[in-house]
């Protein structure tokens, strides 16, 4: 029975510390725009080399998997004419020096040649390439599907894409994201709506994740307490036995 209980004490000592690291994580990007939370799920995988019983069920085990919330966060007016956000499922596409990335984070600006980039200069894509400006176009807007428009000409439209599977996307640094072979193909996000002048806050709740910290951690506490009871009760059994 102790055991069980150790290894009860260390899963969920385990998992809490996960939790901790997580809630860690999003904190340090809560005022990061665009940035969308992780939460620690509870996965059942069952051990298909092990024979059924008589209900037809397997043996199983459990893992803890990060699940991405894509919900979406509350728009804030900048008024800033490079500042976008996504109202819908989505990403825009950046080019970054290790191949091209995914972000919701549309604090863009414009470089020396009047393409517009991201905060760390990558170039923001559109359909038919980097998004730039003419020389000569001093003010443009964006519409809602993207297209960008300069004083005399209508230029390229934004590429704003998504997967069958945006979990799979891996985090790369706090708000881009790489694909993997398990997020599919990207395909164009054709309900999403762009809007200029804007950003999307994190979906990050303050309050309520400051409320869960403080509650894992104590749960932390708890296990440990537990591990520690246990250990000295091994210690004193190899104690007596050494008497012996």
């Amino acid at each position: 029975m102790q055991q069980i209980g150790w290894n009860q004490a260390v899963y969920m000592g385990t998992r809490a510390s996960q939790e901790l690291d997580l809630l860690t994580h999003n904190m340090a990007n809560a005022s990061t725009p665009g940035f969308k939370r992780e939460l620690l799920q509870l996965w059942r995988q069952d051990s298909p080399n092990e024979p059924a019983d008589s209900m037809g069920q397997r043996p199983a085990y459990f893992l803890n998997v990060r699940h991405r919330d894509y919900t979406q966060g509350t728009f804030h007016t900048t008024d800033n004419e490079n500042d976008f956000a996504l109202d819908g499922p989505g990403f825009f596409k950046v080019e970054t020096p290790q191949g091209v990335r995914y972000t919701r984070n549309g604090q863009f600006r414009l470089n020396a040649e009047r393409q517009l980039v991201t905060r760390e200069g990558y170039l923001v894509q559109g359909k038919s390439g980097p998004i730039s400006l003419n020389a000569n176009d001093q003010n443009f807007y964006v519409d809602h599907e993207g297209g960008v428009h300069m004083d005399k000409s209508l230029g390229d439209q934004f590429a704003v894409v998504d997967f069958p599977n945006p979990h799979a996307l891996t985090q790369q640094g706090g708000s881009y994201y790489a694909a993997t072979p398990e997020t599919g193909q990207e395909t164009e996000a054709l309900d999403t709506k762009v809007r200029q002048g804007e950003v999307e806050e994190s979906n990050f709740d303050p309050s309520a994740e400051m409320v869960q910290l403080m509650n894992v951690h104590r749960s932390f506490e708890a296990y440990m307490k537990v591990l520690d009871t246990f250990a000295a009760k091994d210690r004193k059994v190899i104690e007596e036995i050494g008497t012996l």
